[in-house]
């Protein structure tokens, strides 16, 4: 029978992240003291409390979990998050429980070293495991019965992919069935029981209409007193244009039509922490010695504050003061208009400015006060959203996500000046993207390609 928890991957997964903590703890002992393997009390002590907290963290967070559909970015993302929370409690212990000073250069060591080398092998086991599926191995077998569009999208995309390890038994349906299944097709739904009966089976995966009640719920009852698992694919959900979840209150089930990572509190810390440890150091390093620069060019190239404030539309559609280098000369339309190009109002230093996008960087200082995240969608003028609230559906589902300095619409080129309605609501359905895709590594990527565009690419909508 297939188990979608396969045990001895689980535990050879665990078994190696401890070797591997182990090695960087020992490795860095070696580099910073030039000692033989020989530990005082402490540092065994440390090294037994980071194997069962790790335990603890990766059990807790489903990290050795072993899913049947391996997505590279989701198994990366679920290590980094457990690797975050792990260093976090770890060396917060370190001021509250023990009296004994550990090197910080130590502890950074091993910790850099352990998040490195997890993540590597953990990526290796991960192509592994799809490259012994692709064989035929710990394949999973299923019988499908019914047949709609999300069913035959989930048989090209998903099913028949050897590397997520299925093995179609049979369709079985009373609707016609396509060229492309025909291999698959094993009869009609009154014929289910019956195939049942003669094929080993593992999972069913029934889409029916409510019609067919009686059957799933007859099909229910035959999986459970045959040990076969089912997944539902509801038919209504061919008619919905967007993902939705399935939650139960008092066994009664509520279904939300949205999914949005940044809801869960664990999510929104990490978000937050990271937005705080990179903006402070954009602070220090960059904007501490720039700042000053780009202040005296600006008062000595137009009249006028360093600092452009203007209203925007923030969270929850809650207002704000957003912040940028100011780039035009003063004026009274600055509120209502949009920069176009060949602008007459930007200054030839705020022309550089805009392309660079270096007059967008005292947002840090937004980020800092909690207005901004680093990446989300981009803030507009409270006019802006005015309009386009009404003129592009779905605008406002946007502002469900904290603004941000760079976004997803961003680097797809959905910035700049927005000549058609058409060009807002691109942007628009890029940001719920992202609102409803939301991962720590996709914000690591967007701020990766927007320095890369800062730097390298020319955009020709920055202006």
């Amino acid at each position: 029978m297939f188990k979608p928890k396969n045990k001895k991957i689980s535990l050879i997964l665990l078994t190696v992240d401890l070797v591997l903590l182990l090695s960087c703890f020992i490795i860095a002992k070696l580099l910073m003291f030039n000692l033989l393997i020989s530990f005082k009390l402490e540092f065994v002590l440390l090294f037994l409390s980071w194997s069962l907290l790790w335990a603890i963290i990766g059990l807790k967070l489903g990290l050795y979990d072993v899913p049947r559909i391996i997505q590279m970015h989701k198994v990366v993302t679920k290590n980094l998050k457990a690797f975050l929370v792990f260093f976090f409690i770890s060396t917060g212990l370190f001021f509250i429980i023990t009296e004994y000073e550990f090197s910080r250069t130590f502890v950074l060591l091993v910790l850099l070293g352990f998040v490195i080398s997890m993540t590597a092998w953990r990526m290796a086991a991960m192509y592994w495991l799809k490259s012994t599926r692709r064989k035929g191995n710990r394949s999973s077998s299923i019988v499908i019965i019914g047949m709609n569009e999300n069913v035959t999208k989930l048989i090209e995309k998903i099913y028949k992919n050897k590397s997520y390890g299925f093995q179609i038994k049979g369709i079985l349906t009373d609707a016609k069935v396509t060229d492309d299944f025909k291999d698959f097709y094993k009869g009609k739904l009154s014929e289910v029981t019956a195939f049942l009966d003669d094929h080993k089976v593992d999972e069913i995966i029934i889409s029916l209409p409510y019609t067919q009640s009686k059957l799933i719920n007859d099909l229910f009852r035959y999986a459970d007193n045959n040990m076969i698992r089912v997944r539902i694919i509801p038919e209504f959900s061919e008619y919905l244009s967007q993902v939705f979840t399935i939650n139960y209150i008092q066994n009664i089930p509520v279904m939300k039509l949205r999914n949005e990572p940044l809801n869960k509190l664990s999510n929104r810390v990490i978000k937050r922490v990271f937005d705080i440890v990179f903006s402070l150091g954009v602070v220090v390093l960059i904007f501490s010695w720039l700042f000053p620069i780009i202040a005296i060019i600006i008062k000595l190239t137009s009249k006028g504050p360093v600092f452009f404030k203007q209203l925007r539309t923030g969270k929850d559609d809650e207002p704000f003061q957003c912040l940028k280098f100011r780039s035009m000369v003063v004026n009274e339309e600055s509120d209502a208009k949009q920069a176009t190009k060949g602008d007459k109002r930007v200054t030839p230093f705020g022309a550089f400015m805009r392309r660079t996008s270096i007059d967008e960087l005292p947002q840090i200082l937004n980020v800092l006060f909690n207005n901004m995240s680093l990446v989300g969608p981009r803030p507009h003028m409270l006019k802006h959203t005015e309009e386009y609230r009404v003129l592009v559906d779905k605008f406002m589902v946007r502002h469900f996500a904290k603004p941000g300095v760079t976004g997803w619409a961003q680097i797809n080129g959905y910035r700049g000046e927005t000549k058609e309605v058409s060009d807002m609501a691109n942007r628009a359905e890029a940001d719920i993207w992202y609102l409803e895709n939301w991962s720590f590594m996709l914000d690591i990527k967007i701020i990766f390609n927007t320095a890369f565009s800062m730097f390298f690419k020319k955009d020709e909508n920055a202006f």
